[in-house]
């Protein structure tokens, strides 16, 4: 469980670094970093991603790009 709260943590720390809540990050920006250097695997980041979405804490949007709301 505290994995997935991490991970899911990590992802807004890295989208709120490339730019202010609201606007659109590249997943491509924050996703090698998450997997290359925090060691977390492919699948528990796009765990996280749905279930931060559902919460409604990012809104996952086309062109492989989410924004923090």
């Amino acid at each position: 469980m505290t994995q997935i709260v991490d991970v899911r943590q990590e992802i807004l720390d890295a989208a709120n670094r490339k730019a202010e809540p609201g606007t659109p990050v590249s997943l491509l920006e924050i996703g090698p970093v998450l997997v290359l250097e925090k060691n977390y695997t492919e699948l528990e980041v796009v765990d996280a991603l749905y279930a931060l979405q559902e919460q409604k804490v990012i809104e996952l949007l086309d062109g492989n790009r989410m924004r923090v709301l």
